[in-house]
Order: C-alpha cells, then structure tokens, then sequence
C-alpha cells in the first residue's frame, strides 16, 4: 500500500486532515515497515543455519561422517560465507555458531594445531572451516599423464596450486571426476603402502568434482598423446 492510498483512506475515515497529519501518517508507514522487516525471519542465505559440535564429538565421528558434516555445512551456508569471506576480504573463516571466530587474508595466517586447540577450548566448540575457492588454482597449461602400475594404462592429471602470500605449492592433481572432493591425506603419504598411492606411487593430489564446477575450467584430454590441456573462457574468470 501506498502512502498516498494509506493518507486517502485515513482522510476517509477522519475527514479532512492537513498537512501534519499526512506527514504523520508517512511517518508512521516508514516506522510499521521497518518493524516488519526487522521481524522477518531470515534465511538460510542470510543466517549461519548450522549446529557447531565440540572437538570431542567431532574427534569421535568416522571419516565418512565428518566429510558429511563439512560438506553440509558448506552447502547450507554457501551464500552467507561467501558474504563473510568478501566482507572480511578473507581467504579463510572459520565460524562458532555464526560468528566469525577466525579469519586471514591468506593461508599463511592460519592457525597452527596449538592455536587451533586453544579456540576450541576457548569457545567450547569445534569451528567449523570455510576457505575461499580463490585460494586453490588450476593452472592454464598442458599436464603430461601419470604412469600406474597397470601394463599401458596412464592417470589424466592437471597442475594445480594452492598459494599464500609467502608460499605456494604446486603439484600435478590426478584427475578422478568420479570423487566429489579433492584427498591429498598428509598422514598416509608417507607410506608407499598406502591406498592413495598403490595405483600411482607418485601420486600427490586427488583433484574432484567440486573444484571444477567452481573454477570451470576447459579440459581437454588427449588419449593419443596422453595428456590433458586446460584453458578458462574469458567468462568462467
């Protein structure tokens, strides 16, 4: 309703009414609607909907669960960490029941295992960790595939790198679009025995799904010639 209409239909029940009563009336329509706006629930692109656990709960969760309770955390609060993240101009937030906990410009600000364990126990809670896409990079150029240990068989890989102010690591990624998520689990890297390495010994990097659909990349896989070529179009920057 219109102020206006809103003056006309007080003017019909009051009679005339002069200036100072229309400018009342404005007045008064500013202050309901306000009032109804602030009184709007808001949504889950404008509130942090997530639950936070503590590190005991979270430390005690299976591998499988704790990727779920991450993924789930990103996907409903997609919109709102991404307002955060530019707000702040952060390259990483990490968040206790919708508030912004900890924050850096880049990776070299992020808190080490010592100062980590100090904000848990400061705020009772397991933070949740959110990092901006534009930390992580593929790189525009041609990646030769990887040998496996299978006889004329080869993994399609792409350069990648993962950049701070002051450090920047660059790998070749094994491409595997059937994963969602990229693995690069440190603890088992090590280990020549390990799952992550028995089909490629050299292997780094797991580079999946949701990297691509967020940095929308060109590839281009050669199997003639084994390997992959990669080029942004100037509307996927």
């Amino acid at each position: 309703m219109t102020t206006e209409t809103l003056v006309q239909q007080v003017r019909d029940e009051l009679g005339v009414i002069d200036e100072r009563g229309e400018q009342f009336v404005a007045t008064l329509k500013k202050i309901l609607q306000r009032t109804s706006e602030a009184s709007k629930p808001q949504s889950s692109q404008d509130a942090f909907v997530s639950r936070n656990i503590t590190l005991e709960e979270y430390e005690a969760l299976p591998r499988a669960e704790k990727r779920r309770y991450h993924d789930e955390a990103e996907n409903l609060n997609q919109r709102w960490v991404e307002n955060q993240l530019n707000t702040l101009h952060a390259k990483w937030i990490m968040v206790v029941d919708g508030q912004v906990v900890a924050h850096g410009a880049t990776l070299d600000s992020y808190p080490d295992d010592e100062e980590f364990l100090a904000l848990c126990e400061k705020t009772g809670k397991y933070p949740l960790l959110f990092v901006s896409p534009r930390v992580f990079a593929i790189e525009e150029h041609t990646t030769i595939w990887h040998k496996t240990n299978e006889p004329d068989d080869a993994y399609p890989a792409v350069t990648i790198a993962i950049a701070g102010n002051n450090n920047r690591l660059e790998t070749e990624a094994d491409l595997d679009t059937g994963a969602v998520d990229c693995y690069c689990p440190l603890e088992l890297l090590a280990s020549n025995n390990s799952p992550f390495t028995s089909i490629n010994p050299n292997r780094t990097f797991l580079l999946g799904r949701s990297v691509l659909f967020n940095l929308r990349p060109r590839l281009i896989l050669d199997f003639d010639a084994r390997f992959t070529e990669v080029e942004f179009s100037e509307t996927s920057s």
